[in-house]
Order: structure tokens, then C-alpha cells, then sequence
């Protein structure tokens, strides 16, 4: 399979879904959880897209004798660039409010710490509010997930001799009773073992998607991406609902639709503009879900410092297009020249397509 016409539909569902995700923390970082209420749920595509895309990525790479630490610096390679920049940019906003507002909240110690922390993307429990606690990453939330995609990457490497569809599924089913019992959350320190579950029952619905496909041809078949478009529907119907779904409902899209999402996406031709703006929107998703967090900090602080007042409607409508030139900006300016010597110190590709954590 060429990954790259096999996935492109889903790489611009990944950039709408990152987008999504930038609207859910809008409109709960400013008191709107109407916003996207629902787009939480886009961190289970995010991990059924990674599971899926590395197994057909690397599977068959691994299998003919790819070593193990290969894979690990490509991963690195292409992830860490930009979690070092989102820890900076946080940590820049706090010591900012050290040196220039005399902030009397903020212990520099603990947050030295934090920063450090999640430099090598590793979490900071105990952490107080005033430098984002109780979120085990307080300078970039969301980076919890990409601390877990590092997570369930490592278990992928080092079972793979183990692996199989029925191997696949039987994480993917145990994980999903797990989370069942004990719900789907995680980014806080209570709570924090809950997301390890949920991580693995995504992601194991990618990769058993890639070994059914290989078992089962006609999964493959072009007649299986007509159900891209009714379940992406159903999808951001999800996303965008304005009151919170219940958690049951929640649980099953993640369950069932989701992994249905992926399979589906696989089969989408799209036409030549559609495949452009769809690569865009898979370039943008990692920035964008990474980023978005610490733009949004310094757009809404300065924006109160000069107005002197909150505003759900100018913060949004000041922090989207800030975080998504800012994304962008960084993008191609920063992470891309960056994993471009990288890869050059190393002799590896670090460009393949990167589904979010």
C-alpha cells in the first residue's frame, strides 16, 4: 500500500480534528465548554490513526530486520522538536510573569522543574495551579497524549514479535472493558493511570485494522470507503453537539465508530484540490494540537493586559488564527529545518506522516 494516497483522507480528517480539539480548549479555558463540546473524543482517532498509520509504516520494515533504535530516533526526531518548543513557549509566558509582574504565585523552583520535565516529555505531578496544575504536563496539557503516544510506542516495539490480529484485538477489547469500568480520562494527576487504557485501546484498534486488512482482502475493497462520509457525519455531529453526550455514548463512538473512521478512510479517493488541502491539514494537525495551548497563553495575556478585560469572544477570535499562523510559522521555519538536519546528522527519515498522541 502506498502510505501516502492510502491515508490522505485521513490526514486531512486529523487536521480537522486537531482543529476541533483547539475549539474544545477554547471554550473550556474561557468558561464556553459549548464550543466543540464533544471534541475531546478526537484524542481516540488521533491514537486509532497513529496505531494504524506505524503498522503500515514500519510492520513490515521491523519484520525484515529494521533495528529497534532506528525506530526510536525517527520517532524523536519527530516528535521532540516540537514538544521542546511548546514546554519553551509555556514556560517563556511564566517567567514573564517573574521577571515583568512580579507574580508572587509562581515558585521558580517548582517551576524549573516542570520545565525540565516536559523538555524530555515526562510528567510533573504535584504541580500547583498557578503554573497549570493539577495537569501532570501544567505548561502544555495536551502533551500528555504525546507523552503516551512515546508510551504505547515503546509497548508496540518491544511486543512485536508477539504481534498478530488476535493479539491486536485482544488489547483493543481489554483495554475498552477497562475503560468501561474505570472511564476515559487522565490528564490530571488523579485519575492518571485511567488514560493508559484508553491510549491502548485506541491505538490496538489501528493496529488491528492493519492486520485485518492483511487477513481479510476485502476490507481493502473501494467499496468500503462509502462509509467514510456518513460516519464522518456522525462524527462531527459528535465533535460539535453543544451539550456534553453522556459518557456511555461517548465510550462506544470510541469503540465502534472511531476504528470504523480509520477503515473507511483508507478506501477515499479524493480529487486533486481536495488532496492538496487535506496534506495542508495533515501537516498543520501536529503543530496545531501541540502548540495550541502555549500561543493560546501568551494571546491571552497580552490581549487582558491591553484591554484589561476577558472576553470569550476576542480571546477566540484572537487566539485561532494566532495559533494556526503560529503553528504554521513554526512549522516550517523552526521544526521542519530542524528534523531536516537531524535527519541528516542521522541518515534516517523523520518525514513520514505523523498521526497526533
Amino acid at each position: 500500500m502506498d502510505r501516502r494516497n492510502h491515508c490522505v483522507a485521513l490526514d486531512g480528517l486529523r487536521g480537522l480534528a486537531a482543529f476541533s480539539v483547539l475549539l474544545f480548549h477554547l471554550g473550556h479555558w474561557q468558561q464556553h465548554p459549548w464550543v466543540a463540546g464533544n471534541a475531546g473524543q478526537a484524542v481516540d482517532f488521533f491514537f486509532a490513526l497513529s496505531g494504524y498509520v506505524l503498522s503500515v509504516a514500519y510492520q513490515p520494515k521491523l519484520n525484515r530486520g529494521m533495528k529497534a533504535l532506528t525506530f526510536i530516533r525517527i520517532r524523536l526526531i519527530r516528535l521532540m522538536p516540537i514538544i521542546i518548543l511548546g514546554t519553551s513557549i509555556s514556560a517563556s509566558y511564566f517567567i514573564a510573569r517573574v521577571l515583568i509582574l512580579r507574580d508572587p504565585q509562581i515558585n521558580t523552583d517548582e517551576l524549573s522543574r516542570a520545565m525540565l520535565l516536559g523538555f524530555v516529555c515526562l510528567p510533573t505531578f504535584n504541580a500547583s495551579k498557578a503554573i497549570g496544575g493539577p495537569a501532570v504536563f501544567p505548561l502544555n496539557a495536551p502533551q500528555y497524549t504525546l507523552f503516551l503516544e512515546l508510551f504505547v510506542n515503546g509497548f508496540w516495539l518491544a511486543t512485536r514479535r508477539m504481534e498478530s490480529l488476535w493479539f491486536a484485538l485482544a488489547i483493543f477489547l481489554t483495554s475498552y472493558v477497562i475503560t468501561a469500568i474505570f472511564g476515559m480520562t487522565g490528564d490530571q494527576q488523579k485519575g492518571f493511570w485511567t488514560g493508559f487504557p484508553r491510549v491502548f485501546g485506541a491505538y490496538y484498534s489501528g493496529v488491528a485494522i492493519y492486520h485485518a486488512q492483511i487477513r481479510w482482502p476485502w476490507l481493502s475493497y473501494r467499496l468500503v470507503g462509502f462509509l467514510f462520509w456518513p460516519i464522518l457525519f456522525l462524527t462531527f455531529m459528535l465533535f460539535y453537539w453543544p451539550m456534553p453526550l453522556s459518557p456511555w455514548l461517548s465510550w462506544g463512538w470510541s469503540l465502534l465508530f472511531s476504528p470504523m473512521l480509520v477503515l473507511a478512510g483508507t478506501r477515499v479517493q479524493l480529487n486533486k484540490s481536495v488532496y492538496r488541502t487535506a496534506l495542508v491539514l495533515g501537516e498543520l494537525s501536529y503543530p496545531v494540537y501541540a502548540l495550541h495551548y502555549p500561543i493560546f497563553v501568551w494571546v491571552n495575556a497580552i490581549y487582558q493586559q491591553t484591554l484589561h478585560r476577558k472576553s470569550f469572544e476576542i480571546g477566540s477570535t484572537l487566539a485561532v488564527p494566532a495559533v494556526l499562523l503560529g503553528a504554521w510559522l513554526i512549522l516550517k521555519w523552526i521544526d521542519e529545518p530542524i528534523r531536516k538536519a537531524l535527519t541528516a546528522w542521522t541518515g534516517k527519515s523523520a518525514f513520514l506522516p505523523f498521526p497526533l498522541g
